[in-house]
């Protein structure tokens, strides 16, 4: 495979990182469609994953501290 055609789920905000999911380098949980996939070349759920996007997907999961202490 060349550089051009990395699979996109590699970087993807949906991929779970966690070790304890169990799935190994060719396998990959998409927290997104719920389930272990292969990763892919096209996905229509794509959303690249950088540091700003992991915030902003932490936040809509688990609110922040500020709307904490507000309620």
């Amino acid at each position: 495979m060349t550089d051009d055609k990395k699979p996109l789920c590699f970087t993807c905000l949906y991929r779970d990182v966690r070790p304890e999911t169990g799935v190994g380098d060719s396998l990959i949980y998409c927290i997104k469609k719920e389930r272990v996939i292969r990763p892919k070349l096209q996905c229509e759920l794509f959303f690249k994953s950088t540091e700003k996007t992991k915030e902003q997907l932490k936040a809509s999961m688990y609110g922040t501290f500020s709307e904490e202490e507000e309620g």
